[in-house]
C-alpha cells in the first residue's frame, strides 16, 4: 500500500525549475489542489520538468492525466481512514487510564476542543508521545475524542478609532513589582459583611478554540495584554474588551506579557515567551515584531514563567517538557538543564546563561535497555525576583528529572544580576528526583522517586516594618520559609501550612505587604509524601515570626472526587490594601478581608458567558494565573483544561464599585 500525503507535492518538485511559469499550468495546479482536498499520492520524476519546459500543451495534458492516475491508485488507501479509537487505545490509553490528578482521563480529554487536542500532539505537551504518528492519525485521535470542531474565528470586535495609550494605573508584569509581592497600591474599602456589589462583571472575552487560560493578563496605558493557548497575543481595550491588535506567536503563550514603559510612562515594548522556548519583543502600540530569539538549545525547553525587565536586561526562566517526554519508555531520559538566561532587551542577544546542573553524562540503562542520562532537570517555573539593593536575582527551582540528585533542586537560588554567577542557594528538600514516568510506573522513573516538591511560586522580597528584609518562599510541600537575604539565605523560620501535593501546598503564588504574608493552599488528592490534614484555603502569616494570624479554610463543596468540588487555591492570589482576591480550583472567585480573613464576596465563574467577540465563553478551574487589579477594574482568567481540571476559555473583566474605591495618600 502506497503512503499518501495530505499536501500536493507537485509545486515542490518543479518550483526551482520555474515549471509554473505559464498561467495554464498554474491553473491546472490550483484546480487539482482544490479538487483533491483529502489525500493525494503523487510521484513525478524531476526530469519531467525539462519536458514541460517545452511549453507543450500535449505534455501538460499527459502530466494532468498522470497526476490523476497516481491519485486513483491511492483511492483505496484514502478510503481506509485510520480509526481514532484504535489509535487512542494503542498509543494513549495506557497513560490516560491511570487514576491520577496528574493525568487527564479520557472523559476529561473529551471536554477539550479538537484544536486543543491537535495542538497538544503537534506542537505541545504531547509532541514527543505523538512523534511517530502521522498527521492523519493525530487528526483521527482528536476527532475521536472531540467530535465538535470549535471555530477558530470570532466576530470582528476591533476597536473604533486610532489607538492611544492613556496614563492610567496598570499591572505591568507577573507580580506587579520587581519584588513579586502581587500587591496593588490602591485601597478598597473593606466591608465587615459580605457585599454583593463589590465587583460587577463588565465584559468577557472568549479565546477561540481554547480550553485553558494560562497567560495572566497585564495592563498598561488603558490596554489589557494577554497571550493564549493558540499563540495569539491580544491587545484589548481595558474598559470595553474590543481588540486593538492581535499578534500570532509560534506556539502557546503561557506566561504574562511583560510591559516596558517609555516616554510619559506609557507602554513602549512588550516581552513574552512561548511553549517552544522562543522569546519575543513587540511594539506595544502596534503589536509589530521587533525581534524573536530561541534562548536555549535544548529541543524540549519551554518558557512557563514570565520574563522580568530590569535596566538593560530581560531575565527569562527556563523550564522543560522533558518531564512528560520521560513517560515514553524508549526516551533517553534526561538531558535538560534548568536555569535563567539574561538577554539584552534592545537586541535580544544573550548576555549570560546560567544552568543549574552540570552537563549530563551517561548513567546506566533502564529495563528497556534505553540509556539514562544525568544530572538533569531543576526547571525554573516562575518569574524571577529582583533585589535592587544587593543586585541579586532570586528564583525557585524544581526537582531533578534523573539521577544524580543535586544541591540546586527544590531550592531558592540567588544569582548575580550582572554575570549570572550563583552567590548562594538554600535547598529545602534534598534527593528529589521525579518525572512523568513516576505517575505511570514507567521505566524512566528514578529509583527511589522523590516527592516532586518544586518551588513553583516566585519568592517575595519584603522590607518589613522593622526595617529587616525577608525573602519569603512557598513550596508544593505546604512549607513556607523566610530567608535572610543579607545572610546568604539563612532560614529565619519555617512553617508547615498545608499537607502538600502535586498541586500544592503552595503552587503558583503568594501575596504580601510589609507585615503579613498571605498563603493560598490547594491540598487536593493523595500524595505519598503528604503529611498532616488538608488545609485548603487562605492563611495569613506574620512575616517576622511565621505565626499564623488567621486562616480561612474552604472545604469541598460536594462529595465527588472532582474539581467541581475542590475549593482550594492553586492559582496565585492578589492583594489590594484591604482585600485579598483568590480564584478556586472549582471556578469560584472570592474576596476576603486581609485583616480578618472574613469572606466579603464570591462569584461562580463555572458557567457560560456572553462574550464581546460573540463566541461562547465558558469558565472553569482558576489556575496558573491570578487576579490583576488596575484602576477601577479587575481581570481574571477562568478555565484550565489539564490534569482533570475544568476547561474554559474566558477572560473576565470586573468593574469595582465606585463606593469601594479610595486612594492611599
Amino acid at each position: 500500500m502506497r503512503t499518501c500525503t495530505q499536501d500536493l507535492k507537485l509545486r515542490d518538485h518543479f518550483l526551482d525549475d520555474q515549471c509554473f511559469s505559464t498561467p495554464r499550468l498554474y491553473f491546472l495546479y490550483f484546480k487539482l489542489r482544490l479538487s483533491t482536498m483529502e489525500k493525494v499520492c503523487i510521484t513525478v520524476s524531476h526530469t519531467l520538468c525539462e519536458v514541460i519546459g517545452g511549453q507543450s500543451f500535449r505534455i501538460v495534458v499527459v502530466l494532468f492525466l498522470a497526476v490523476f492516475s497516481s491519485y486513483a491508485s491511492c483511492e483505496n488507501s484514502a478510503d481506509e481512514s485510520p480509526s481514532g479509537k484504535e489509535l487512542y487505545l494503542e498509543h494513549c490509553d495506557s497513560c490516560h487510564a491511570t487514576i491520577s490528578h496528574q493525568v487527564p482521563s479520557e472523559a476529561t480529554l473529551r471536554t477539550m476542543s479538537r484544536q486543543a487536542i491537535n495542538r497538544a500532539m503537534q506542537s505541545g505537551l504531547m509532541k514527543i508521545q505523538a512523534q511517530n504518528l502521522s498527521d492523519l492519525e493525530i487528526e483521527a485521535i482528536a476527532e475521536y475524542l472531540s467530535i465538535e470542531l470549535v471555530t477558530e474565528s470570532s466576530s470582528d470586535v476591533s476597536c473604533d478609532g486610532e489607538q492611544e495609550f492613556s496614563a492610567e494605573p496598570g499591572w505591568l508584569g507577573w507580580g506587579n513589582s520587581l519584588t513579586n509581592d502581587r500587591a496593588q497600591k490602591i485601597q478598597l474599602n473593606e466591608s465587615s459583611t459580605p457585599n454583593p456589589e463589590l465587583l460587577e462583571l463588565a465584559w468577557a472575552f472568549a479565546v477561540p478554540g481554547a480550553d485553558r487560560m494560562r497567560s495572566q493578563p497585564t495592563v498598561g496605558g488603558g490596554v489589557v495584554f494577554i497571550g493564549s493557548q493558540s499563540g495569539s497575543v491580544y491587545a484589548l481595550d481595558a474598559k470595553l474588551g474590543c481588540v486593538w491588535w492581535t499578534f500570532n506567536a509560534l506556539s502557546e503563550v503561557r506566561g504574562s506579557i511583560s510591559v516596558e514603559l517609555g516616554k510619559g510612562d506609557l507602554p513602549e515594548s512588550l516581552y513574552f515567551g512561548d511553549f517552544q522556548g522562543h522569546i519575543y519583543k513587540l511594539e506595544a502600540l502596534t503589536g509589530k515584531l521587533v525581534w524573536r530569539r530561541r534562548v536555549d538549545p535544548h529541543p524540549l525547553t519551554t518558557i512557563t514563567g514570565s520574563p522580568v525587565i530590569y535596566e538593560e536586561n530581560l531575565f527569562i526562566p527556563l523550564s522543560s517538557t522533558e518531564i512528560v517526554a520521560a513517560i515514553n519508555a524508549d526516551y533517553e531520559c534526561c538531558t535538560f538543564r534548568g536555569g535563567i538566561v539574561a538577554v539584552d532587551k534592545t537586541s535580544g542577544e544573550t548576555n549570560w546563561r546560567l544552568h543549574l546542573v552540570d552537563e549530563p553524562y551517561r548513567q546506566d540503562s533502564n529495563p528497556n535497555d534505553v540509556i539514562f542520562w544525568g544530572p538533569s532537570g531543576v526547571p525554573v517555573w516562575s518569574s524571577p525576583t529582583i533585589d535592587e539593593e544587593r543586585k541579586l536575582l532570586y528564583f525557585g527551582t524544581g526537582q531533578n528529572y534523573s539521577p544524580p540528585a543535586t544541591a540546586t533542586s527544590d531550592a531558592i537560588i540567588a544569582a548575580d544580576i550582572s554575570t549570572g554567577r550563583v552567590v548562594w542557594h538554600t535547598q529545602t528538600t534534598s534527593g528529589d528526583m521525579w518525572n512523568g514516568a513516576c505517575v505511570t510506573n514507567g521505566s524512566n522513573c528514578p529509583v527511589p522517586p522523590g516527592p516532586d516538591f518544586d518551588f513553583g511560586a516566585p519568592p517575595i522580597l519584603v522590607n518589613g516594618k522593622s526595617g529587616n528584609d525577608y525573602l519569603l518562599a512557598g513550596q508544593k510541600s505546604g512549607m513556607v520559609f523566610a530567608l535572610d537575604p543579607s545572610n546568604e539565605g539563612r532560614i529565619l523560620w519555617r512553617k508547615k501550612i498545608g499537607k502538600g501535593g502535586h498541586n500544592g501546598g503552595i503552587h503558583w503564588g503568594m501575596a504580601a505587604d510589609e507585615n503579613v504574608l498571605y498563603v493560598p493552599i490547594a491540598d487536593i488528592g493523595e500524595h505519598p509524601f503528604a503529611t498532616g490534614d488538608p488545609q485548603p484555603g487562605i492563611h495569613a502569616l506574620d512575616i517576622a515570626t511565621g505565626d499564623v494570624l488567621w486562616s480561612h479554610l474552604e472545604g469541598s463543596t460536594c462529595s465527588q472526587d472532582s474539581f467541581e468540588c475542590f475549593a482550594g487555591f492553586s492559582a496565585p492570589i492578589s492583594l489590594s490594601s484591604d482585600i485579598l482576591f483568590a480564584g478556586g480550583l472549582n471556578g469560584v472567585f472570592h474576596a476576603y478581608s486581609s485583616s480578618t480573613g472574613a469572606k466579603l464576596w464570591k462569584f461562580n465563574t463555572r458557567r457560560e458567558f456572553r462574550s464581546v467577540n460573540q463566541l461562547t465563553g465558558k469558565g472553569g478551574t482558576i489556575d496558573g494565573s491570578g487576579p490583576v487589579i488596575a484602576g477601577d477594574m479587575l481581570y481574571l482568567n477562568s478555565g484550565y483544561g489539564r490534569y482533570g481540571k475544568l476547561g474554559g476559555n474566558v477572560l473576565l473583566a470586573f468593574s469595582i464599585a465606585n463606593n469601594q474605591m479610595s486612594r492611599k495618600p
